[in-house]
């Protein structure tokens, strides 16, 4: 990486945390392209270079958040064979691991949400989860899997915004607490798939 890729980097990682932090007392339509720069320490003509407008950056923003939750969702063992109570653990950590690196920009979505985000990340889990366990199980798409996995998706994307929401409990703490309501669950998980 040479120094222009990190000082564009820099600029970007600046403006977006300018933007979060307005977020979090303004909803997006009240906030200007000035207070972003001006919050950020840069010039809009710098702004501009980067984003065609404000919701470009907003766009933006929740794009990576988006990839971010999707690569944590993704599973951390090849197949079912080698499904343990360490692989769910390891999983668990992986999907905390990934909410972390978007975490206020989740809370900022959720706080002013008026059920788009809350959908889009239930679809988001869900469109995952199928497609891991198609592949996962070896089994083909049905509508008994699609329910069996619209109920997964929707108590995953509960667990994520409940535990982001509340913000009382830790990292280690929302870790053990997955693994174990992953543990619970994947006990029938092979037996229940098969039977779909």
């Amino acid at each position: 990486m040479n120094f222009t890729d990190l000082r564009i980097m820099k600029t970007q990682e600046r403006l977006q945390n300018a933007l979060l932090e307005l977020l979090e007392t303004n909803e997006l339509k009240a906030i200007t392209v000035k207070e972003i720069c001006d919050r950020a320490g840069i010039s809009r003509n710098a702004f501009y270079q980067h984003y065609a407008y404000k919701e470009d950056l907003y766009d933006q923003m929740v794009a990576q958040a988006t990839e971010e939750i999707r690569n944590s969702l993704t599973p951390v063992i090849s197949d079912i064979s080698h499904l343990s109570q360490d692989s769910i653990n390891i999983y668990a950590q992986h999907v905390i691991d990934g909410i972390i690196k978007v975490k206020d920009l989740i809370y900022v979505m959720l706080k002013n949400d008026d059920g788009i985000f809350l959908k889009q990340l239930t679809d988001l889990v869900f469109g995952q989860f199928i497609t891991d366990a198609t592949q996962f199980f070896n089994i083909k798409d049905s509508k008994e899997l699609r329910l069996f996995y619209g109920f997964l998706s929707a108590g995953m994307a509960s667990f994520i915004i409940k535990w982001i929401l509340e913000d009382d409990t830790s990292e280690d703490k929302a870790v053990l607490l997955l693994s174990d309501i992953l543990c619970k669950i994947s006990i029938d998980i092979p037996m229940k798939i098969s039977d779909l």
